[in-house]
């Protein structure tokens, strides 16, 4: 008769001893501290559902002269169904422990057969679509624990990489979910975050996580383990893969410079269509990797743009990289011994040949940015004087042909977004090396000099043409003659016609454009008033509340001092940044310039539909997306039903963002439910220092340039976003303190060329009560609430 008992250490195992019993082995054979153990084949339990009787006698015959009567046992399920990648059953089936003598233990091998078919088995079934359950047992020797618990080798609410101990003294519950008070231990890249105040000793935690993470790396997959303590040696009792851990992690971390503020339909569905396909294109070719598509990159929370960071994650598996790596994109600045690095592994090998012909291409992003600029410039130009011509038509252009146009120039568009997306990594990645390089030397790269800058920002940034309005037309007292006011309107139209299509966002073409508010931009160049103590007031010295030892003076690259090579190198580094850093500039000149088209097509198609009644007002079209927008403008009957429903969906939308306008957002969102939301004031805030030295101020927040008069010199300007547009007020304010933006970013940039702090990507800081005095450190990014309200 075939043997249905065998020890789970034996040379070789029949199939039948379920999914527990493998797992159990796996850790045998790779010299893991285990109880000794048994496992009874499911064969056993088919032969229980058709004679329970004779199963039960068999069992007692071979499982009798194994059972010792000084040990306890735990008597546990292996069942087929069980501990899968998908799905673990865990907790479901029937668990004993500390079962004594060979009458009890095969009670509770009874116990555990009867559990294989329990209501909440079968619901269970129904949910994961899993098969019958066939049962094996396992009988293993128990531990007398003087501590117990579980471990993760990945967190499994979050998919991050960080060891997890829950432990509790003695043993944990039968089902090995600890259901008492656990104390919690959190490892993260060797070093803790989390620990318990005392009580559990930090040797064992150690012992612990190192095993948990050894039996991950040879399990090939994030796993917990059920583990328990003597006092003298530790022991694994369980092992099983952590399940559904492709959870998709979503952060605003890069997506809130590259798409700020809140977002209408429309403007998402052309700002993917346009971005993601880009994106999309720009990983293929690097990588070969096909399966991302462009609704994959992107999703919207509270009405914002979050990146799938877990889609760029596969593309670093793809590479060889750790998918740890996702973590450090994601902002997460724990140190430690096993932080992981960008340095790729073997899998590279096999995309080195895609990724050489990539990199050729990238050598000659200089050619094609020139080429680009050169053919799309006169392209735009005429696309926006057909637009024109289309506006002052007897008639106007029909849906169908704006709708046409739009098209049109997301095509022309093509080109320049793919550009508008590299040149920026490229001017960071040149920046940061040369940083490197500095550091070196105990320079700050934030004191350098980037080459062509200044005339960059001449040609391409407005606020040093508004200053130059303001010192022609508004610095005297005196009347102006006629002439005068000629002169000044003139030199308003000249500068309208080059910077009209600026507006708050570049990237969100529902935002008013100068052009449209000429009146604004009359005040501001009449109202232009520099911080006292900054650069833009003509000098450079210290002011109260200002740090004199600030070390903002700019530096030459000549004046760097280094070993010949050393210094040869660091200037070569800094003429492919400054490069960078120019060609950034005119392609997101030239990228605003022809994206604000979109807002002339739009809204002409806007004022079709108000003037038949499908729309309460032009602008409301911005609250459909673009298929919407489609359906609208083919309704046959704009006053009937179908046009009713989209006018309740705008209203809806409507209320929708205006609720959501002001609120904290996290960071961070694992899986696609958004958390609820915190209502907590902000405390001390701390950000990413981009511009050198210290200031305490007022603060002022701004959410667009329309507010621009409630800046007094010598504000601290706090934003949500920065953007060109934004420039003119960067003259007024004392330091800068951005919700979003990195090292390169406009926010930054203007603050260095004024000679004021700036701290960027500070989340919750338009949050501070308006007029709290604030005090904003450049060097270490914090901002101190002062408490006192101005």
């Amino acid at each position: 008769m075939k043997r249905i008992l065998y020890p789970v250490d034996a040379p070789f195992l029949p199939r039948s001893i379920g999914g527990k019993a493998r797992q159990l082995r796996f850790l045998v054979r790779n010299r893991f501290p285990v109880p000794p153990a048994m496992v009874l084949l499911w064969e056993a339990h088919a032969g229980y559902l058709a004679d329970p009787d004779a199963a039960l006698s068999r069992v007692r015959s071979e499982l009798a002269p194994q059972i010792r009567e000084d040990r306890a046992y735990a008597v546990r399920s292996s069942a087929s169904v069980e501990d899968s990648q998908r799905f673990s059953f865990a907790g479901l089936f029937r668990t004993c422990l500390d079962v004594r003598g060979p009458d009890a233990v095969l009670e509770a091998v009874r116990l555990v057969w009867d559990s294989a078919d329990s209501p909440e088995i079968r619901l269970y079934r129904d949910i994961s679509g899993s098969g019958p359950v066939r049962m094996a047992v396992l009988v293993q020797e128990m531990v007398p624990a003087r501590w117990s618990g579980v471990a993760f080798s990945r967190n499994p609410m979050t998919g991050l990489s960080e060891t997890i101990l829950e432990a509790v003294p003695g043993t944990s519950d039968p089902d090995g979910v600890i259901r008492v008070s656990p104390l919690r231990w959190v490892r993260k890249w060797g070093l803790w975050t989390e620990r318990p105040d005392d009580g559990f000793p930090e040797s064992l935690a150690s012992e612990v996580a190192d095993g948990t993470a050894t039996i991950a790396r040879r399990f090939g997959a994030p796993v917990d383990v059920e583990w328990a303590w003597d006092g003298r040696k530790l022991f694994f009792l369980q092992v099983r893969p952590i399940t559904r851990l492709d959870i998709p992690i979503f952060s605003n971390r890069i997506s809130r410079e590259m798409l700020p503020g809140i977002i209408k339909p429309l403007v998402w569905s052309v700002n993917t269509r346009l971005n993601n396909g880009a994106w999309v294109r720009i990983l293929r070719d690097m990588t070969g990797e096909r399966s991302l598509r462009p609704e994959d990159l992107t999703e919207r929370f509270y009405g914002r743009a979050y990146f799938n960071m877990s889609a760029f994650g596969r593309v670093f598996e793809r590479l060889g990289m750790p998918r740890e790596v996702l973590e450090l994109m994601l902002g997460l600045e724990q140190e430690g011994p096993d932080r992981p690095n960008f340095m790729p592994g073997p899998g590279i090998l096999l995309r080195l040949p895609r990724m050489c012909l990539f990199a050729g291409r990238m050598a000659f992003l200089g050619v094609t940015v020139r080429r680009v600029l050169k053919t799309k410039e006169p392209r735009f130009r005429r696309l926006a004087e057909g637009m024109e011509a289309g506006l002052s038509r007897e008639g106007g252009l029909s849906r169908a042909e704006w709708l046409g146009m739009a098209d049109r120039l997301a095509a022309e568009m093509a080109p320049l977004v793919r550009i508008s997306i590299l040149v920026p990594l490229f001017a960071m990645m040149y920046y940061r090396m040369l940083g490197g390089l500095l550091h070196k030397q105990g320079i700050d790269v934030r004191r350098i000099e980037l080459s062509g800058r200044r005339e960059a920002l001449l040609r391409y940034s407005p606020h040093l043409h508004l200053e130059r309005l303001h010192a022609t037309y508004f610095a005297s007292d005196a009347p102006r003659s006629p002439e005068k006011e000629d002169e000044l309107a003139r030199d308003l139209d000249a500068f309208l016609r080059r910077f009209g299509h600026f507006s708050d966002s570049g990237n969100d073409f529902s935002s008013r454009p100068w052009r449209e508010t000429p009146g604004l931009i009359a005040r501001m160049a009449a109202s232009w008033s520099p911080a006292p103590g900054s650069d833009a007031a003509g000098r450079s010295g210290s002011t109260p509340g200002t740090d004199p030892a600030a070390g903002t003076a700019s530096l030459s690259i000549r004046d760097v001092r280094a070993p010949a090579l050393r210094r040869l190198l660091i200037r070569w580094m800094h003429a492919r940044a400054s490069r960078f850093a120019v060609r950034r500039e005119a392609v997101s000149s030239l990228y605003t310039y022809s994206y604000g088209q979109f807002r002339t097509c739009f809204l002409a198609l806007g004022q079709s539909l108000a003037e038949t009644g499908s729309l309460a007002s032009p602008e409301d079209l911005f609250f459909l997306d673009l298929r919407e927008l489609r359906d609208l403008a083919g309704l046959p009957d704009p006053a009937g039903p179908e046009a009713d429903d989209f006018r309740s969906r705008i209203q809806a939308r409507k209320d929708e963002m205006e609720r959501l306008r002001d609120i904290p957002l996290p960071e961070t969102i694992f899986g696609r439910e958004p958390p609820p939301l915190r209502t907590e004031a902000p405390a001390d805030l701390r950000g990413i220092p981009t511009s050198l030295g210290t200031y305490d101020g007022p603060a002022r927040i701004l959410r667009g340039l329309a507010e621009f008069d409630r800046l007094l010199p010598g504000d601290v300007l706090v934003i949500p976003y920065s953007d060109v547009g934004w420039s003119p007020l960067f003259a007024r304010a004392g330091a800068v303190v951005a919700e979003s933006g990195g090292i390169l970013s406009h926010s930054s940039i203007l603050a260095r060329e004024y000679g004021i702090p700036a701290v960027v990507s500070v989340p919750g800081a338009c949050r501070i009560p308006d007029g709290t005095r604030v005090s904003v450190n450049g060097h270490t990014g914090e901002i101190l609430l002062l408490d006192e309200v101005i």
